[in-house]
């Protein structure tokens, strides 16, 4: 199987599966009679029938409110027709989740912040844009069709829990946009900006910055050494013949029907190292803090998912 196809349909899989692991989480939780135990009182209290199953108003309430008792009240009980309505809202808002987590999970863990260090993929870009925006509109709608008073935000362990989610996603919104506007179109000009380096020893990163292009100087590396050709007329606009400024012409120069005597003369500007790794610019340092935040806080909500789910 070639590698490209592993590239197209391991991402698929990856978001199948984390898909799978949060289903988990959707599951239906069971009575126990350790809730009987805990509020003192009998099954009917929160079940239609004695024997459990569907539960009542009060189960509603008693649930919402973070199984303590009684409930602290503020929250909605619904009717079939908005509860199936609802379904399909908390359907929609879980997809979205699943494919906006899927993404910053396989992104930062498998493909790793460094591949787009030099400028942000617009396909990742828009994914996690119109995720954010569904999970923004359905998780308000949801919010709004399970409780009456905000007071429950606060008063309660679900609304606690409940409040630390949009926290979170509102710092997730908020540097997302912050590197979208600010951050990625630096990132990318940050890619052509040709500055010498402090130590006057070139990077690959940073010699191809000087392509000739757009005003940029022209400079080329040979064995170890960085030549300025920008005056020359056969480098004009960054390319002789099928070579490119801002490369390294080692090995290409012994190919060509003329030596080395043809960079005698030229300004030397600084010494090539290929293995030399290119400093990290301001913008290149935010971007990296901001990603692997936003990872960490992707384990944070999920971890209050599941103490929501389980914990209470």
């Amino acid at each position: 199987m070639k590698r490209k196809y592993y590239r197209k349909i391991f991402p698929l899989l990856f978001v199948l599966c984390t898909t799978f692991m949060f289903s988990l989480g959707a599951a239906s939780s069971w009575a126990i009679p350790d809730y009987a135990e805990k509020t003192k009182q009998g099954c009917k209290i929160c079940h239609i029938k004695d024997q459990g199953g569907d539960i009542s108003n009060t189960g509603i309430e008693y649930a919402a409110s973070g199984y303590v008792w009684p409930p602290s009240g503020g929250y909605r009980v619904l009717g079939p027709t908005r509860k199936s309505i609802r379904f399909f809202i908390g359907a929609l808002h879980i997809v979205a989740a699943f494919l906006w987590f899927g993404t910053i999970l396989y992104v930062h863990i498998i493909l790793r912040p460094g591949y787009a260090a030099r400028g942000l993929p617009r396909s990742e870009v828009a994914l996690g844009l119109v995720s954010m925006a569904i999970v923004g509109v359905t998780g308000l709608l949801l919010t709004i069709s399970k409780i009456r008073s905000l007071s429950v935000l606060y008063e309660s362990i679900w609304g606690t829990m409940l409040s630390i989610k949009i926290f979170f996603y509102c710092v997730m919104v908020l540097t997302a946009f912050f590197v979208v506007l600010f951050i990625g179109p630096k990132l990318k000009r940050g890619g052509k900006k040709a500055e010498p380096p402090a130590g006057g020893v070139f990077d690959p990163v940073t010699l191809s910055a000087f392509d000739g292009k757009e005003g940029r100087p022209a400079y080329i590396a040979n064995k170890g050494n960085v030549y300025d050709v920008t005056s020359m007329k056969l480098w004009k606009g960054g390319i002789h013949m099928k070579h490119l400024t801002g490369s390294d012409l080692t090995n290409a120069l012994p190919k060509a029907p003329h030596g080395p005597e043809k960079l005698e003369g030229l300004k030397l500007v600084g010494t090539y190292n290929a293995e030399l790794k290119p400093p990290k610019t301001f913008e290149q340092k935010a971007f990296y803090f901001i990603a692997y935040m936003n990872l960490t806080i992707v384990f944070l909500v999920l971890f209050v998912i599941a103490y929501w789910r389980w914990g209470i």
